[in-house]
């Protein structure tokens, strides 16, 4: 019953801040215009165009790529058993954001659903790669924290060499590295729908798995569990998931670290409900981030990748503070 309530409750939150987000805005109509434009009611005008052109889909989005953050989070944190994981901190993102450096600057050329996928084809790799350094060592989250900072400060760094041998606005720049919703699209948004859909099956798979595997290698093989393998799948997933995110608004720091931890204070360790838990979270915080981006010093916007660090690096410390 009081998990149902918590639910319910970020459920609604969700949902105020979406309205929000699509209501307030630097060029605002009376009352009335603002009503008809949200339901649709008469002629389409300046603000229809305003409500459902530039501002739902910018709204829609933050949310889907923040689900997709705090699930990339909750997944990697679990099979790693890591309270310091973040997909692009660990560098799982930088691998979308150097190809999408490589399109922008021109070196390959693809556009739409090219990207789309180039994007995730990239984070998986990464992932996998990160996967594979993980499996038969015994790392403590320290020592996995330091090694996955090191590939995100390489990936960013590449990334960040290849574009600046192109023609690249400073905008385009600073909205992959520091992340920026302003292109937002319904298409990228079918795209992050898509993807989540896609990982809910793999996800609801070895939802079950993951506890084992939060426990230690050798106790996970004795209760029939392949921790290799299910940390693979997991790693897979998040893979999936960051180079989406990245695709829509570029490289969001600390969300994937945040989430995880805000849901594990509401809902507990079960790891279905930290899943959902980390997805409602993650989609709340990117979307209010991104809202805090855009009108605090309307009409001129902070990247939302800013917001977000200026809440997650204290909480990182923290962390890292009290880790024995």
């Amino acid at each position: 019953m009081i998990l149902s309530i918590k639910y319910i409750v970020l459920t609604c939150l969700l949902l105020v801040i979406a309205i929000v987000g699509v209501v307030l805005g630097p060029t605002n109509g009376s009352a009335k215009e603002l009503f008809e434009a949200v339901f649709l009611i008469g002629e389409k005008d300046t603000t229809h165009t305003i409500i459902w052109d530039l501002r739902a889909p910018r709204v829609f989005l933050s949310m889907l790529a923040g689900a997709c953050l705090g699930l990339a989070g909750i997944f990697l944190q679990l099979s790693t058993r890591s309270p310091l994981g973040d997909p692009n901190l660990f560098g799982i993102g930088g691998g979308a954001a150097i190809f999408l450096a490589a399109v922008t600057a021109g070196v390959f050329t693809v556009d739409g659903f090219g990207v789309f996928l180039g994007c995730v084809v990239s984070s998986v790799l990464v992932s996998v790669m990160l996967a594979a350094l993980v499996s038969n060592r015994d790392l403590t989250p320290i020592k996995l924290a330091i090694m996955g900072i090191a590939v995100g400060a390489l990936t960013v760094s590449i990334g960040t060499s290849v574009i600046s041998h192109g023609r690249v606005f400073p905008t385009q720049l600073i909205g992959l590295i520091a992340g920026s919703f302003t292109s937002s699209t319904w298409l990228l948004n079918l795209y992050l729908l898509g993807t989540l859909l896609v990982v809910a099956v793999p996800s609801v798979f070895i939802s079950g798995k993951l506890y084992p595997v939060m426990l230690g290698d050798t106790l996970s093989k004795s209760l029939g569990v392949n921790p290799v393998a299910i940390r693979f799948i997991s790693m897979g997933i998040v893979g999936v998931l960051s180079g989406a995110s990245v695709m829509a608004g570029g490289l969001i720091g600390f969300v994937g670290l945040i989430a995880p931890h805000v849901a594990r204070k509401m809902f507990g360790n079960a790891p279905v409900h930290l899943i959902m838990g980390s997805l409602l979270v993650g989609a709340i915080a990117t979307m209010y981030s991104d809202q805090i981006s855009r009108l605090l010093f309307a009409p001129t916007e902070l990247p939302v990748g800013m917001t977000t660090t200026i809440i997650g690096a204290p909480l990182m410390m923290y962390l890292a503070m009290r880790m024995k």
